[in-house]
């Protein structure tokens, strides 16, 4: 016998697996695509950066279900949103080859910057600030090239980046 209220759930947490999956196969597409192009690692990570933002910007119901939703629903919410950091970490770590002492780095590094930009993103979303995320691409840039290149790299590098029109982060 169920528990009053079981499929209620069910179909809920059915619906928000459905819609995370969606949500998250869309911003991969939209991250590789960004990157296809892109020779460097330093120039993936930015061409990454601006276009999840802009996704998160053009589609903030996509971008709410990543982030603060995924983190309210409970352990299978919270593995798919570790699944989400797990996935912008890979992508951080070939960046310790950029420098001889990248070796040297804090072991949690790569999460540490994937989940500062995931946090960013979930903040201005939850306060209806989406629309500012393409804005700040030049500081996250900056943010998650630092501990690769060190500070005056990042910031020549961040300085070169165009936010883009916020539209051409829907796939």
């Amino acid at each position: 016998m169920s528990a009053p209220g079981a499929d209620a759930r069910d179909t809920e947490d059915g619906d928000f697996s459905r819609s995370f999956e969606t949500a998250f196969a869309r911003l991969q597409v939209v991250i590789e695509d960004a990157c296809r192009a892109q020779p460097e690692w330093s120039q993936k990570v930015t061409a990454a950066i601006g276009a999840g933002l802009r996704f998160a910007a053009a589609d903030p119901v996509a971008a709410q279900t990543l982030t603060n939703d995924a983190l309210a629903h409970g352990v299978d919410g919270i593995a798919r949103h570790e699944r989400l950091i797990a996935y912008l970490r890979d992508g951080l770590a070939p960046g310790r080859a950029e420098r001889p002492e990248g070796a040297r780095l804090p072991e949690i590094t790569e999460h540490a910057m994937a989940s500062g930009v995931v946090m960013l993103v979930a903040q201005r979303v939850d306060r209806g600030k989406e629309r500012e995320l393409p804005e700040v691409s030049a500081e996250v840039i900056q943010f998650v090239l630092t501990p690769y290149l060190g500070a005056e790299e990042a910031r020549r590098i961040a300085a070169q980046f165009w936010p883009g029109d916020p539209e051409e982060g829907l796939t």
